[in-house]
């Protein structure tokens, strides 16, 4: 199936790029593609004209702001993510995640900024910078506001960017505390069936000072695990007993049901996941 017909405007500048969505009624914004021209062919989405903001330089960048976080531009590519100096001693976690992205032609094409505004629930960036706490800023031609990333996910391919808005950044606080990511996929190219971003906080003495636990391939998008950083929070490595927790921890999650695997298989899946990732993490250290 092709596209319905669009018109196509090329953006010199974030500031061009908003003047046209704000003159344009259903128009949309085009990145690196990877996610929106597979959609465009199925017809899920059918905008009257494409904003394209490849050639835009300043969405390109990646900084260090006086606050000690990582800027970084929302077409900024996920073999940038990886290869960037800056984000790989600030944030590692988040340039080890863009390592599980497809494959290389699309780490290649595909944009930080496209991934997070597609939110698909699969998706792998989402469960990490969930577990970042990281914010994204969007524009107007009047206005600018940063809205955390957990909020900024309303559920599966819905956000809070408004007509005429642009996501222009991402904003990810310096961390450099142990992590593991793990994905688990039929083919390491797919989309996950179940995924983990996993980061602690661990004194030489053995107390957890913080962890922080995401998931994704969820039906509403990916979420926190917050009781069980609750229960491990504050506690001795020694003491924690992570059979006991997950399960009651990982009870409410509601996964994705598709020609991949049903909910209680992913659930199993996850649990384990979770486990394994949990115990690696608070007893060996850092890692992907």
């Amino acid at each position: 199936m092709y596209p319905k017909p669009f018109e196509y405007t090329r953006a010199e500048s974030v500031e061009h790029a908003l003047q046209v969505l704000k003159a344009n009624e259903g128009s949309r914004v085009i990145a690196g593609g990877q996610s929106l021209l597979p959609m465009l062919k199925a017809r899920l989405y059918q905008p009257t004209m494409l904003v394209d903001i490849n050639y835009v330089p300043e969405l390109r960048t990646v900084e260090l702001n006086d606050s000690n976080e990582l800027v970084i531009g929302a077409m900024v590519t996920h073999f940038d993510v990886i290869e960037n100096s800056l984000i790989r001693e600030n944030a590692p976690i988040l340039s080890t995640t863009a390592e599980h992205i497809a494959d290389v032609q699309i780490r290649n094409r595909g944009t930080i900024g496209g991934s997070i505004c597609e939110a698909d629930p699969s998706a792998d960036y989402l469960p990490t910078l969930f577990a970042l706490e990281a914010r994204v800023v969007l524009k107007t031609t009047e206005s600018s506001r940063e809205v955390p990333i957990e909020e900024l996910i309303q559920g599966p391919f819905e956000t809070l960017v408004e007509d005429g808005e642009m996501l222009v950044q991402v904003i990810v606080p310096v961390n450099r505390v142990n992590y593991r990511v793990e994905k688990y996929a039929r083919r390491k190219a797919d989309f996950a069936i179940a995924s983990v971003a996993a980061m602690a906080d661990v004194s030489s003495d053995g107390k957890i000072n913080e962890v922080r636990i995401a998931t994704g391939a969820m039906q509403d998008g990916p979420h926190r695990i917050r009781d069980l950083e609750k229960e491990l929070n504050g506690r001795n490595v020694s003491e924690v007993d992570l059979d006991r927790l997950v399960g009651p921890a990982t009870e409410s999650l509601d996964p994705i049901d598709d020609l991949h695997g049903g909910p209680e298989y992913r659930k199993t899946v996850l649990r384990a996941m979770i486990s394994r990732t949990v115990h690696e993490l608070l007893t060996q250290g850092d890692g992907a």
